[in-house]
């Protein structure tokens, strides 16, 4: 059986569907209400899209270098041969819906920031961001030590039940703090390696506040059911005492 759950972590899943960031909704349709451009520079064009949610009818705006509309459409409709997240590099509102809500909320806006920054190419900015998030992520956990190094270490202590892998990676963040952004070392931090950290600093969050939640709400709801057939057991035992007795 195929896993498609990866689609749930997209904003825009194709030319039809997407996760819609205002009602929070999975695989809804949405409608495009128009395209315009401006001149970003003397050599390239920025396209404005705005979109629709078909469930909720809240709007959007999403910014793009890329000529993302289909040639065969009889009206304005996404190219189907395109990976639009990949394409638009700016959208409003953000997509803070691919970071569960229950991550705490001023790392998933550094998380967020730090993506966009990804994809504009400002290195700088996404590795700050990146850096931040980690050590609110510690603040956030009362994690103890003297460096992120050490502190990273801590929290691969305390969570157990994630990965360890993922804190060792999450360990070499240590050489991107400001000593070593410099000409003769900036190459080797390139968008792959900001993605591959904040990546994996979305998996260790997911193991740490969703994947708990997730198996409470479950256990719950098991529960729920458990309980609510031993009452009518219960009561179907009651009805056939009363029965003997009369």
């Amino acid at each position: 059986m195929s896993d498609d759950s990866h689609l749930d972590q997209k904003y825009f899943i194709d030319d039809k569907i997407w996760n819609c960031p205002f009602c929070n909704r999975r695989h809804v349709a949405y409608t495009i209400q128009g395209v315009n451009f401006f001149d970003w520079s003397t050599t390239k064009t920025c396209y404005i899209w705005r979109v629709k949610c078909d469930s909720c009818g809240k709007k959007s705006m999403h910014l793009t270098y890329e000529d993302v509309q289909s040639p065969l459409a009889s009206q304005t409709r996404f190219s189907s041969k395109i990976d639009l997240d990949a394409a638009f590099f700016y959208s409003v509102p953000t997509s803070f819906f691919t970071i569960d809500t229950r991550v705490p909320k001023i790392i998933r806006e550094l998380i967020t920031e730090a993506e966009g920054c990804v994809k504009m190419n400002y290195l700088t900015g996404a590795s700050a961001c990146c850096r931040k998030a980690i050590y609110e992520l510690t603040v956030f956990e009362k994690a103890e030590g003297a460096d992120y190094e050490s502190r990273i270490k801590f929290l691969k202590k305390k969570f157990t039940a994630v990965d360890s892998d993922l804190f060792d990676i999450l360990c070499h963040i240590k050489d991107m703090t400001s000593d070593k952004v410099h000409e003769q070392s900036w190459d080797k931090w390139d968008s792959k390696h900001l993605k591959l950290f904040l990546e994996t600093l979305k998996a260790i969050l997911h193991e740490i506040y969703v994947v708990p939640e997730e198996k409470k709400s479950r256990s719950s709801k098991v529960q729920g059911l458990f309980q609510e057939i031993k009452g009518k057991q219960k009561a179907t035992n009651q009805a056939v005492d009363k029965s003997e007795i009369k």
